[in-house]
């Protein structure tokens, strides 16, 4: 099947999703005496390898017999003549989008090429950016927002901030990006936005304000957002719950000769365990190889952690010590699916065959973990959270202390926590508040009131 293309099979996913999406989207368009003024038929297409005119047209016909003239079509490009040439699609509005630091002459220039009669519309300016894993996060000068900003005011644009509020990625539903190598984003999307991940003001949210009420006439004189309120409800003890192993009885399991992609298991996000038996090792250290791993792989010889595989670092071999009989085991990690370009068709899992010494390891039994909704491995977590008894304690910050309980915890098993905390009475309503997690790895967090 291929993404964003005129074809058929992927066109009938197009169709079954948009009859349920503008289904529910029909009360609110602005025809309706509804809030949604517009509709973006495609977005940056024009970067997009495919240039496929006949998939445009027959998406924004998709489109139009939905919404008819309740809302306006439009779609959005990068700046530049090449790209609003393969995004631009036929009385369809093509608007253009660009950061802080862009020429706004040269910018607006381009899109008048294509939209001479209509107003300049910036549909995405960026007052920040997003992150990922391993690196540093991530920054906008708000000196260099505010002077792009006053140009397009200047010009009498359009402007819509992209993002105006940070969100979250929750669940498993951060994605990834691919330039020259495999980026995952993380949990938060805060994106150093004018309005923080929790809601609050930043000096650059000032800055707009104070920029849009000097060129604009009639803006909103609604009150400034304040901060809200935090709350410190103290210290939690964290009880040891299962290691990963322990869920191994109750989950959904596979076998096959080779390892099988989590689409081949029909499992979209969360972790795999692979799990066989070395029937040849003749070195020690022997060199384990997975040359397509997708994304991030903790290996284990006998329940004792070996190391990790990781297609960010580029790491698809490492030596274990390990003999012929032992057990291996790899908890595979989907850490995001990427969302754009060439490399839409991003598998996860063990994507090829996984050698010890050169010799293949066959007879894989795959055990799946996606922590989704009504999960197995929830249900038996649940379990274990409802009949949890008065245990010794773990300090949040003594992850590395044994708790006997099944496979002890050490800071090589990945394992599972809980714990509780309550809410004082004269707290109306509950303060905001955070978790802080210094001393631990990499970590999952759930909660439920």
């Amino acid at each position: 099947m291929q993404l964003r293309t005129r074809d058929p099979e992927y066109m009938g996913f197009v169709r079954r999703w948009f009859q349920v999406l503008f289904t529910r989207l029909e009360p609110y368009f602005y025809g309706k005496d509804g809030p949604i003024i517009m509709v973006q038929v495609e977005n940056e297409y024009g970067s997009y390898f495919a240039c496929d005119s006949e998939y445009l047209n027959q998406l924004r016909d998709i489109i139009k017999s939905h919404v008819g003239d309740s809302a306006v079509l439009f779609t959005t490009d990068g700046s530049a003549a090449s790209l609003l040439k393969c995004g631009k699609i036929d009385d369809v509005y093509a608007t253009v989008d660009f950061g802080p630091g862009t020429n706004v002459e040269l910018a607006f220039n381009e899109m008048i090429k294509f939209e001479p009669r209509g107003p300049l519309v910036n549909s995405e300016f960026y007052p920040g950016w997003l992150d990922h894993w391993g690196e540093e996060h991530s920054t906008v000068n708000t000196v260099n927002i505010i002077q792009t900003l006053e140009w397009m005011f200047k010009y009498n644009a359009s402007v819509n901030f992209y993002v105006y509020y940070g969100g979250t990625n929750f669940g498993f539903t951060s994605g990834a990006n691919y330039n020259d190598h495999y980026a995952p984003q993380p949990t938060s999307y805060d994106y150093d936005a004018p309005l923080t991940e929790a809601g609050d003001p930043t000096p650059k949210y000032m800055a707009i304000r104070a920029a849009a009420n000097s060129y604009l006439q009639q803006v909103p004189s609604k009150e400034v957002p304040v901060a809200s309120r935090k709350g410190y409800y103290g210290r939690m003890n964290l009880k040891f719950l299962s290691s990963i192993f322990d869920l191994i009885p109750t989950a959904p399991q596979v076998n096959s000769d080779y390892p099988l992609s989590f689409e081949e298991l029909n499992q979209d996000e969360g972790f795999v365990l692979y799990k066989t038996v070395i029937t040849k090792c003749h070195n020690d250290p022997a060199l384990l190889v997975a040359k397509n791993i997708g994304d991030r792989g903790y290996v284990f010889v006998n329940k004792e952690r070996a190391g990790v595989l990781s297609r960010i670092n580029f790491i698809d071999s490492l030596p274990v010590s390990a003999n012929t009989g032992d057990e291996l085991e790899i908890l595979v990690e989907n850490q995001g699916r990427i969302n754009y370009g060439r490399k839409l068709k991003d598998f996860k899992g063990l994507l090829s065959n996984v050698t010890i010494d050169n010799n293949e390891l066959k007879y894989w039994k795959m055990i799946q973990l996606p922590f989704g909704h009504n999960g197995t491995e929830l249900r038996a977590i649940n379990k274990k959270i409802s009949s949890l008894k008065a245990e010794t304690q773990l300090p949040i910050e003594m992850i590395y202390e044994s708790v006997k309980s099944g496979l002890e915890p050490t800071a090589s098993t990945p394992s599972i926590f809980w714990a509780e905390f309550r809410i004082p009475n004269n707290s109306h309503p509950p303060l905001d508040t955070f978790l802080d997690m210094k001393g631990w790895s990499k970590v999952k967090i759930a909660y439920q009131c």
